[in-house]
């Protein structure tokens, strides 16, 4: 258990991801100075955590909160790189980000690793998931509450999304983030 350890979780996800050969990258990119350099990259652990995460991320949360925590995550990676770590808007975006998306992100990803980036997600666990198998599967067709054969599909979509955001909005509150069902604007 890591959980207290953030060094500990780097280092044997750099262990790991390093003996698979995960996390190599050749990239051609814009620097600052607005000349193309190229750089070879190796983050093993990084690139470990980042599967997991993002296999959860996608468990946890909407198509709507994914795309904008895409987009500011790209706006905010970009900011510090160009080492504005305590810009107001950096700020800003970290906090969001923090208190919005990872605050909800909990759960175990189990990964079969082989060489490079070659694995299979094996299997997926926690609480709080909007992914629910029981209620949604294009797998099975007996007793399913969607499936390939459902006609209403989209609001049967919605009301799964309403119910997660619902459940969402309680940890959020059970966390103190929301006040009373108010939003903190101060």
């Amino acid at each position: 258990d890591f959980s207290s350890d953030a060094v500990g979780v780097i280092l044997a996800a750099n262990e790991i991801g390093g003996r698979h050969g995960l996390g190599m990258s050749d990239q051609i990119e814009n620097r600052i100075i607005e000349a193309k350099s190229r750089g070879i990259y190796e983050a093993p652990g990084m690139a470990l955590l980042h599967i997991a995460y993002e296999r959860l991320l996608s468990a946890i949360h909407n198509e709507d909160t994914l795309a904008a925590y895409t987009a500011e995550g790209r706006r905010m990676g970009r900011l510090l790189y160009e080492g504005r770590w305590l810009d107001p808007q950096t700020l800003m975006m970290r906090e969001s980000l923090t208190k919005w998306v990872a605050s909800a992100v909990n759960g175990s990803v189990t990964l079969r690793l082989r060489r490079g980036d070659d694995y299979t997600i094996v299997n997926t666990e926690g609480d709080g998931f909007s992914y629910h198998p029981e209620k949604l599967s294009m797998e099975r067709t007996d007793d399913e509450a969607f499936g390939p054969t459902d006609r209403i599909g989209q609001l049967t979509m919605r009301n799964l999304d309403i119910q997660d955001t619902r459940a969402k909005l309680d940890l959020y509150r059970q966390q103190g983030q929301l006040d009373g069902g108010q939003f903190d604007l101060t």
